[in-house]
């Protein structure tokens, strides 16, 4: 007996489109990008907190909407 698990668990469907993995792919990259660019600059660069955290999370919330548009999830 085949299970199709689509048919039994309706939400599944949704999760495996392509664009949400290419939403969840972004959305890591898009955080682990911000780690990053916060260390270099707060620990390596010696900028205030205040400072890098206004320029890495603006800079990057224009590139994460930069990338959805790519894709076409937007």
């Amino acid at each position: 007996m085949h299970l199709n698990l689509r048919k039994k668990i309706p939400v599944l469907d949704f999760f495996l489109q392509k664009t949400f993995l290419h939403y969840v792919w972004i959305s890591a990259l898009y955080s682990i990008m911000n780690i990053f660019l916060l260390w270099l600059m707060i620990d390596k660069f010696k900028m205030p907190t205040i400072s890098a955290s206004v320029i890495v999370i603006t800079g990057t919330f224009i590139l994460r909407y930069i990338l959805f548009r790519l894709t076409k999830i937007m």
